[in-house]
């Protein structure tokens, strides 16, 4: 019995005596990770809005609100847009074909058929989901815009930038722009 109380009150002097001081290792190691700069989950304005000082998965510093989706912007100028690099071989469409069945086609299906909604004629969008119909409304955007909105997401659509190399999200709008010209 005494060996438990000593081991419970060296417990207790132990916890106080890192929680006396203002900036303890164990009180530190408990509050930073949550107290860094970063996007909290269901903070209002988190889905669109970055915090100053964060890093995006490619390495982008945000330094001002102002940057924030500047990349919308310069995507729908066609004089900024980026150019696709990658040549759309039989590799590339093959890649491309692969990754949109898996990630795109889910919700904005591989056709340019719609519900009476308007929205893809999807399983996800009977279900409540607001996919567009993708081959329908991508012959208006640039090659850097789907790039871009594959990388960084939307106000629904999930970001799909950490699943994608940069090589995959190109190849996939080789198979959208291939997928287009064999549409009716």
């Amino acid at each position: 019995m005494k060996l438990k109380a000593g081991i419970l009150i060296g417990l207790m002097v132990l916890v106080g005596a890192n929680l006396g001081f203002a900036k303890s290792s164990l009180w530190i190691a408990v509050t930073d990770l949550y107290d860094q700069k970063s996007i909290k989950p269901q903070e209002a304005g988190s889905m669109t809005q970055f915090t100053v000082g964060t890093v995006t998965t490619d390495g982008k510093l945000f330094e001002s609100t102002e940057q924030n989706f500047d990349w919308i912007t310069n995507e729908m100028d066609p004089a900024l847009t980026t150019r696709n690099p990658v040549a759309a071989s039989p590799e590339s469409l093959a890649n491309g074909e692969n990754k949109f069945y898996t990630y795109c086609a889910v919700c904005h299906t591989d056709n340019s058929q719609t519900s009476p909604a308007g929205l893809a004629n999807s399983k996800v969008n009977e279900k409540g989901m607001l996919a567009p119909a993708m081959l329908l409304m991508t012959p208006g955007f640039s090659d850097g815009y789907i790039y871009s909105k594959i990388k960084y997401g939307g106000a629904i659509m999930p970001v799909l930038g950490y699943a994608t190399t940069d090589k995959d999200r190109w190849d996939i709008v080789n198979f959208i722009r291939a997928k287009l010209e064999t549409q009716p």
